[in-house]
């Protein structure tokens, strides 16, 4: 069986909307998708957006309708981590 992440929707599904590569998903559940836990350059480019979208609300870069996305982006993160394993 492949390992997965569980990560929430939220974020995955803006990253996909604003047309960036993503991981393909595994399972899905109603908050959550899982994806694989192999390096690969979808990975990455999710980890590293999602670490922009952290960095820059707290710099305080986004309005507030976008509390809900930097949230499922930190909480991204803190399943994936900020760097390769």
């Amino acid at each position: 069986m492949t390992d997965m992440y569980r990560i929430p929707k939220r974020y995955y599904q803006d990253h996909v909307d604003c047309d960036c590569e993503a991981p393909a998903i595994i399972k899905a559940t109603k908050q959550h998708f899982f994806i694989s836990t192999e390096e690969t350059e979808e990975l990455a480019e999710l980890r590293s957006r999602a670490q922009y979208y952290v960095d820059m609300g707290a710099l305080g870069a986004f309005d507030g309708g976008c509390n809900g996305i930097v949230a499922s982006a930190r909480a991204t993160l803190k399943v994936i981590g900020n760097s390769p394993r």
